[in-house]
């Protein structure tokens, strides 16, 4: 009888002692918000992009997210070419062996996956991030003032606005007969589509102090695959419908 007495006595303080070290479930504070929309500026190893994301917000983990992107493709390697001093003139200066500028608009899907929340106030927040979707291609001809003569009374020297061709190939890729580069916007209504798809993967580190803020920095990898060679450049071994970057993303926006 003592015995279950003592029992008795004793479990209520076993069951008091494992409420007092068994500290309560930190309130989640995420779960505050449920949508997220962000915009900002990726540098890639074959470009420039400038997008816009908007995201709902699962849970603390998961975010699922669509993004609008555009990107300016160019190569770094790519130089600019000094006109021919013979001309007497200081000319815009242009890309030697260019046929096409390229421009893409990806619209996304993806998802957020957060690996490791911030430690402190002042942590970062360390997330997997996956896009896959549709990649619009935008083939714009690219345009140089091509020399057609002298004036025979000025003597200044008489140039046309003309765009690659096999017809003009002979003087496009002649730089005695490449005057200047011509402005950026000739072209624009001849620009033709190229279909293809593509796929990024990368890591971000949201840093800001306050989560309703979004404050990113994300680094990846990806790829777009088009139907066909992307006629660049008039060298066509230099062409590819596969074009991989890696990429450096800065990227703000806020939650509620």
């Amino acid at each position: 009888m003592r015995s279950w007495i003592f029992i008795l006595l004793y479990l209520p303080l076993c069951l008091l002692a494992q409420t007092e070290t068994k500290p309560a479930p930190k309130k989640v504070i995420d779960y505050m918000y449920k949508h997220e929309f962000s915009g900002g500026l990726k540098i890639q190893t074959n470009g420039v992009s400038l997008y816009l994301t908007k995201g709902w917000i699962k849970n603390i983990y998961v975010t699922n997210l669509v993004q609008l992107e555009y990107q300016y493709f160019f190569n770094y390697k790519d130089k600019l070419n000094a006109t021919n001093p013979a001309f007497g003139q200081k000319g815009k200066k242009y890309y030697y062996g260019l046929q096409n500028r390229f421009h893409a608009i990806r619209a996304s899907y993806g998802l957020e996956r957060m690996i490791a929340d911030k430690s402190d106030r002042n942590g970062v927040r360390l997330s997997f991030i996956g896009f896959v979707g549709f990649s619009l291609g935008l083939q714009k001809p690219y345009y140089l003032e091509l020399l057609t003569g002298r004036d025979s009374i000025t003597g200044e020297f008489l140039h046309e606005s003309v765009k690659y061709s096999n017809s003009t190939d002979s003087k496009f890729m002649n730089k005695d007969s490449i005057y200047e580069a011509s402005p950026f916007y000739k072209g624009i209504g001849q620009m033709i589509p190229v279909f293809g798809g593509h796929i990024k993967a990368g890591l971000n580190f949201d840093w800001g102090s306050k989560d309703r803020f979004v404050k990113a920095l994300e680094v990846g990898v990806m790829l777009d695959v088009y139907y066909k060679k992307v006629p660049i450049y008039v060298n066509r071994d230099a062409n590819s419908f596969l074009h991989p970057a890696l990429y450096l993303g800065f990227h703000f926006g806020k939650r509620w």
